[in-house]
């Protein structure tokens, strides 16, 4: 036990110590929280700019309606929409001349409204691009207002009553956990489980890989030998694979830290916020307990892909389908939020490899029953153990073995040596 904590001691001091793990703590949360702003951000950035729009019709209703409708403005002041009227007469004579003035950036797009829209509700976008979803939904439904009302009118109808009698539901959800009712949003609910299931997805990657990038540096530089000289490759392979999870450890709290100064700024500054932001203390502890599940599934089996090769270039080779193992779990994990307490769901809870995903998911979204918990930590455990077993004995003759990738029949019979 002492050698492994001299291991561990190691693993830990050489990683911690390091300018690559201060800016990953660092650095974690503000990318973390750089990608799910960025997009808003740019997209903010791309709609900082007034979009001329062309109406082709008859009359000038739709283009003022339209105007009506979108009256929002840029900071700038300038309209965001601005809708003019084009006569389809002007339209027909010179068709090219609108279409280049669209490639050239002068309009934005042409809206081609039929006389006989009220009828067919059939319009034509004209645009140099059509993949600005928000835009062409927005149009949609504005024109889908103006021609609905007109329809009603000619009906005998009052638009304008109808539209008030039609009124959309406002539905308030709220959460019941253990008899108690929590008002909780699907923006929260979502958010919170994407933010946890990528900290734990990204965490169990880059530590897992960790574990092998060290086997293989040191099986290159020969320190493996010397290491070796004192200890046996079991105390050496746990030694590693404990100390690195302790960093990951370490990490978590540093994270921790920052997130609990982060929430006490908030709840000073923004009090409805800090609701919003609200997380029970016991996720913190399965979320820890299943990192630490989650790494030692995924990172034993990294390190005997790392006792196995000579190189990182056969290491990401033979790593593939391990990390499929962790990208599957994770892919499946966005269909286990939407329905965790699914049948399927709760099977895939139990399975060892997707255990660390899907069953924190659920704990996270729904608090499943204590025995289902238990029962999927102790198969888990169970996993390990064979895993362990399995890769230490790759582990002791692949850690010496140097030269040419091993076959799957050498590698079957490093197992079965005693």
């Amino acid at each position: 036990m002492k050698k492994i904590i001299r291991i561990l001691k190691r693993e830990f001091l050489t990683k911690v110590f390091t300018r690559g793990f201060l800016i990953a703590t660092i650095l974690g949360p503000v990318l973390m929280i750089g990608l799910m702003l960025a997009p808003a951000y740019f997209m903010s950035l791309a709609t900082e700019k007034s979009l001329l729009i062309g109406v082709v019709e008859e009359s000038s209703d739709f283009s003022i309606k339209l105007q009506e409708m979108y009256p929002d403005t840029l900071s700038s002041g300038e309209l965001r929409l601005s809708f003019f009227h084009i006569s389809p007469r002007d339209y027909q004579e010179m068709p090219e001349g609108y279409k280049y003035k669209i490639e050239a950036g002068e309009y934005h797009a042409l809206l081609l409204i039929p006389s006989t829209v009220y009828d067919s509700i059939n319009v034509t976008y004209l645009a140099k691009t059509v993949s600005n979803i928000e835009l062409i939904q927005q149009l949609r439904n504005g024109m889908s207002n103006i021609i609905n009302n007109e329809r009603l009118n000619r009906a005998g109808f009052n638009a304008a009553q109808v539209k008030d009698l039609m009124r959309q539901v406002d539905i308030q959800t709220i959460k019941l956990q253990k008899g108690e009712e929590t008002v909780r949003g699907f923006d929260q609910e979502y958010l919170t489980a994407v933010i946890f299931l990528l900290i734990l997805y990204m965490t169990i990657i880059l530590y897992g890989s960790s574990v092998m990038r060290s086997v293989i540096e040191e099986k290159t530089s020969r320190i493996i030998e010397v290491l070796l000289s004192s200890i046996n490759s079991f105390q050496l392979m746990m030694g590693k694979l404990i100390g690195v999870g302790a960093v990951g450890l370490v990490q978590y709290v540093i994270w921790a830290g920052m997130g609990a100064i982060a929430f006490l700024v908030v709840a000073s500054s923004a009090p409805s916020l800090s609701e919003f932001i609200k997380i029970p203390p016991e996720i913190f502890f399965y979320f820890i307990l299943f990192f630490i599940i989650g790494f030692f599934t995924f990172s034993t089996l990294y390190a005997a892909i790392g006792a196995m090769c000579s190189d990182m270039q056969d290491a990401q080779t033979l790593s593939a389908p391990i990390t499929l193992l962790i990208v599957l779990p994770f892919m499946i994990s966005f269909m286990v939020i939407a329905d965790p307490s699914s049948e399927a769901a709760q099977i895939l809870s139990f399975l060892p490899f997707f255990t660390p995903l899907i069953m924190f998911l659920r704990i996270l979204l729904i608090d499943p029953p204590k025995w289902e918990i238990l029962l999927s930590v102790l198969i888990n455990i169970v996993t390990i153990i064979l895993i362990t077993w399995v890769a230490g004995r790759i582990y002791r003759v692949g850690i010496l073995m140097y030269g040419k990738r091993p076959t799957l029949p050498e590698i079957i019979r490093w197992i079965r040596i005693r």
